[in-house]
C-alpha cells in the first residue's frame, strides 16, 4: 500500500510570505487553512493565498517537493505542477512551453529543488 503524507503549504500574496499548513478545514460555504506562523492571519482571505501541496518526494538533499517548486535536473531548470490529463505529478521548463514529463521518483532522486515560483521569481527566467 503506498503511503503518502498528506501536507500543504500556503504562500500570502499580500505579505509575501510562505506558511506551512496545519490542519484542513472545510465547510459548505468555504474552505480554509489553519497556518503555523509566529504572526496574525487575522483577516487573511482565500483568495490572498497560493496553496501547493507536497507531491510525496524529496530531492537529492532530502528536501521535500511541493508543486510550483522549481527543481534544478541535470543542468536545467524546471517547475513541478499538476497534470490533469495524466491525474499525476508532472514537470515542465520555467517558460511552461515544453510537453509536461511525469515527474515521479527517478526523477525527484536526480534533481535539486533550487526555489519555488512564489519566493524566488527570478529563476523562472532561462
Amino acid at each position: 500500500m503506498l503511503n503518502i503524507e498528506l501536507k500543504f503549504r500556503a504562500f500570502n500574496k499580500k505579505k509575501q510570505r510562505m506558511y506551512k499548513s496545519g490542519p484542513l478545514s472545510f465547510s459548505t460555504e468555504r474552505h480554509s487553512f489553519m497556518f503555523y506562523s509566529d504572526t496574525d492571519m487575522d483577516g487573511v482571505k482565500d483568495e490572498d493565498m497560493e496553496i501547493m501541496q507536497f507531491t510525496g518526494q524529496k530531492d537529492v538533499n532530502n528536501t521535500d517537493i511541493f508543486q510550483r517548486d522549481i527543481i534544478k535536473l541535470e543542468t536545467k531548470k524546471y517547475i513541478v505542477v499538476w497534470d490533469n490529463n495524466r491525474g499525476g505529478w508532472a514537470y515542465t521548463d520555467v517558460e511552461r512551453q515544453m510537453t509536461l514529463s511525469s515527474f515521479g521518483r527517478s526523477e525527484a532522486n536526480n534533481c535539486e529543488v533550487i526555489g519555488n515560483e512564489f519566493e524566488n521569481p527570478n529563476l523562472l527566467n532561462p
